[in-house]
């Protein structure tokens, strides 16, 4: 065992690493092995045998880049080491998976409770998550059809930042978001997150990470208030959709 984790560091500290500026790092220190749990949650989108596979051994590398800490998973492999790299798909940039957020769903999906790995790091979420609120209302005020504004009224409200490529759904989940329009073409519902989450590199541990929306109502009666003025809008808007929409869910 101590042989294999002198080998292993031997062979990290024998290869590049670099920071989110394309940077070489400038310190590393070995922690040890990926836990299983972390492992799993990565898994989506490690799929790949040329990503990983169960054999392989995953080791993380604290690391200090020009942003500050940065945590690496390096695979180890058939005697060589790699640094497993993603891309956020906001920045474009190659960064390694603790650098990206973990999500969350809880609307009665079949990955209800999973943590998933995401496709954005948290500096892109929180600048993302800024004009989100305003665009959903947007959608639910001016929908594109009928089939649209009624699926959106029957999720109801959405506080929590939502966006299907940067939180995307198990394959089985995806048609509950799903409409055909007018014109045949697929529009992809909004499915906001339940919780949000970032691993912190000095404390080695999770840190929660708010999901909701900024412009969204507090919790609490100032969002009862809210749903319930946004209704009376609606009706006012499209009479005849509305009550279809509220009769349905009283049944």
């Amino acid at each position: 065992m101590a042989a294999a984790a002198a080998s292993s560091a031997s062979l990290i500290d024998s290869i590049d690493l670099l920071d989110e500026d394309e940077q070489p790092v400038t310190t590393k220190a070995v922690i040890g092995d990926v836990s299983a749990e972390r492992r799993e949650v990565w898994s989506t989108r490690l799929a790949s045998p040329d990503d990983l596979v169960p054999t392989d051994g995953l080791v993380a590398v604290k690391c200090t880049g020009g942003r500050g800490p940065l945590e690496h998973a390096v695979r180890i492999r058939d005697g060589s080491a790699t640094p497993l790299l993603l891309e956020c798909k906001v920045s474009y940039e190659e960064l390694p998976p603790a650098a990206l957020v973990e999500y969350q769903f809880a609307d009665g999906g079949g990955d209800d409770g999973k943590w998933h790995l995401s496709m954005v790091c948290l500096e892109y979420l929180l600048a993302f998550r800024a004009g989100k609120f305003a665009d959903w209302e947007k959608r639910l005020l001016q929908p594109t059809c009928k089939a649209e504004f009624r699926r959106m009224v029957a999720i109801g409200p959405v506080y929590n930042v939502f966006d299907h490529h940067m939180f995307p759904s198990a394959e089985e989940d995806k048609s509950r978001f799903e409409v055909t329009d007018d014109n045949g073409r697929k529009v992809i519902l909004p499915r906001p997150v339940a919780a949000l989450r970032i691993w912190d590199v000095e404390k080695q541990a999770y840190e929660d990470v708010d999901p909701t929306l900024d412009g969204a109502p507090a919790v609490g009666p100032e969002r009862e208030t809210y749903w319930a003025n946004m209704i009376e809008k609606l009706k006012e808007n499209f009479p005849e959709e509305t009550e279809e929409c509220l009769a349905a869910a009283a049944n």
